[in-house]
């Protein structure tokens, strides 16, 4: 089956972004290919990891429902199927955690989104949220065959977070806020990058997937894609 692209997909669905005024996001149509990225973040991490468990993920604390936010973006959600799914159970069990720190992360990023849109800078809550995020995944253990598609995530939530501190900081002065302006800012091209290669990352990965979890990579690498 064809790797499905980020841009194929939405032309297809006929997803026009009016709702926050975040562009659409876009990819190759080719499998993108692992490159190496600077697995620092901002968040302190353990001397250990843990095991990932659904039942220690963190849920933030916001008015936006998961649906609610993927609505507004706004953006088709598929969730995947783990029990329909042919792959490892350790792989099972870090991505069902890696999808539920991205469904908490595209809540945050929209909320975060709408508040500084309107001028509520201070929002320290928000980048503390972030930081969490990041702390949690960087701390859990993840199977050496995701080990890749781990670092390549951190490194878009660690890009976004970085983004939304830079509006935070530089207040009204920052140029990169609007929907004609966000996409030239290096972080959010960088975090981009990031999210599309880990999609790529599981498409090769996990060929003999269904159509609806292949739906799935693609929906939760998008969605959080500000491009």
């Amino acid at each position: 089956m064809q790797t499905k692209s980020f841009a194929g997909t939405i032309a297809l669905l006929g997803i026009v972004l009016i709702s926050i005024g975040l562009t659409a996001c876009s990819a190759s149509s080719q499998v993108l290919r692992s490159r190496e990225f600077d697995n620092s973040s901002p968040a302190k991490s353990g001397n250990s990891k843990s095991l990932p468990t659904i039942a220690t993920a963190p849920t933030l604390d916001l008015d936006l429902s998961v649906d609610a936010a993927y609505a507004a973006i706004p953006h088709r959600r598929t969730a995947m199927n783990f029990a329909a799914s042919n792959m490892p159970d350790q792989d099972k069990r870090f991505l069902e955690v890696a999808f539920h720190v991205i469904d908490q992360a595209i809540r945050l990023r929209v909320t975060a989104y709408q508040k500084f849109s309107r001028g509520e800078l201070r929002d320290s809550q928000s980048i503390s949220d972030m930081d969490g995020l990041v702390d949690y995944l960087q701390n859990t253990e993840a199977p050496d065959s995701l080990s890749s598609y781990q670092a390549h995530l951190l490194q878009a939530l660690s890009d976004q977070r970085a983004f939304f501190e830079e509006w935070e900081n530089q207040g009204q002065q920052f140029q990169y806020g609007s929907p004609q302006t966000l996409g030239t800012h290096p972080k959010v091209q960088s975090a981009s990058t990031a999210l599309r290669e880990a999609y790529g990352i599981l498409m090769e990965k996990y060929p003999a997937e269904g159509n609806s979890n292949k739906d799935a990579f693609f929906d939760y690498h998008c969605a959080l894609d500000f491009l």
